[in-house]
């Protein structure tokens, strides 16, 4: 979705025209939910809130580092060269709607003829690692609606891989019933470990009020232990060198891990930026980094090792 959309989104009022669906799953809903096991990690904090984009709050310091190089940036056909810049979800969020890269959409012809969805691949200065709770958080640009808390977002899956070539998927559930409408709207509390459940750009309050939000979804490494890639050796859990993001087209043919159909708005009503954005990829476990002085240490040790060595067996 794109600026284009939004505006016509509030145009429309579509929180009143389409009312969406009541938020009583069993998972989070698209922003803050305390006790859920996937609720929104807030991309800003500060003294205006959790989540609030305002002049007043910062980037969310649990984030330890954000994607800084992208590889096999593939858009499905379609897609505007204006939103074809995967240059855009690298570093920190922004929360801001167009500062994204499309995936693209991909209509009912090229679903039946096989047609890959669109996808990029995401690269980081330091690995991700296994740790406690939630190791990474995706942001899309998926807005909500106050009145009854869904949300308008287009969801992806997410796959990661130590060598760059074997890819885990993240385990996923979708329970959303039935097909939702291009302009429709998505009870996230129904979506599990799929990117765009949560909102990034903001929340409808009314035709008039519009409010920057942003909460990124968390995926937590610990999902993936008993994946065939894991316990074969091929993906090392605390060496995550890479991102895969794949957009869904949501009418059904893809499916969870569970064999469910996959739904989401669909087919994106405006051309050529359909799809899933991406805006960032941030890291909530990182192999540190060894500092500069610490390795200049060691090396400065090592040659005094070898120095006193040598002495030795000259005297």
């Amino acid at each position: 979705m794109n600026n284009k959309l939004i505006l016509l989104a509030l145009s429309l009022g579509i929180a009143n025209l389409i009312p969406g669906q009541a938020v009583a799953g069993t998972f989070s809903g698209s922003t803050f939910d305390p006790g859920k096991i996937d609720s929104g990690i807030p991309g800003f904090i500060g003294i205006d809130g959790l989540g609030r984009v305002t002049p007043n709050n910062k980037v969310n310091p649990i984030f330890t580092s954000w994607a800084t190089g992208f590889q096999n940036y593939q858009p499905a056909l379609g897609v505007l060269e204006q939103w074809q810049t995967p240059e855009k979800t690298l570093g920190s969020v922004t929360g801001t709607f167009d500062d994204i890269a499309s995936l693209g959409e991909l209509n009912a012809g090229q679903i039946a003829a096989g047609v890959s969805p669109g996808e990029i691949t995401l690269t980081f200065a330091s690995p991700i690692r296994n740790g406690t709770g939630a190791d990474l958080a995706v942001f899309e640009n998926g807005f909500g609606f106050a009145s009854n808390g869904s949300l308008f977002g287009e969801l992806a899956y997410v796959e990661v891989s130590t060598d760059g070539i074997n890819f885990a998927r993240f385990p996923s559930t979708s329970l959303t019933p039935t097909p939702v409408d291009p302009f429709g709207n998505l009870d996230a509390t129904n979506i599990y470990n799929l990117a765009g459940k949560h909102v990034n750009n903001g929340i409808v309050v009314s035709d008039d009020e519009f409010i920057a939000s942003s909460w990124g979804t968390p995926f937590n490494l610990d999902d993936l232990q008993d994946a065939p890639l894991v316990t074969s050796g091929l993906l090392d859990l605390d060496r995550v060198n890479y991102v895969r993001i794949v957009d869904i087209p949501g009418n059904g043919s893809f499916l969870d891990a569970s064999g469910n159909p996959i739904y989401d708005p669909w087919i994106t009503p405006i051309p050529g930026s359909g799809g899933f954005d991406l805006e960032a990829v941030g890291v909530i476990n990182s192999v540190p980094v060894p500092e500069p002085t610490s390795a200049l240490g060691l090396t400065i040790g090592i040659l005094s090792v070898g120095a006193l060595a040598t002495r030795k067996q000259k005297v």
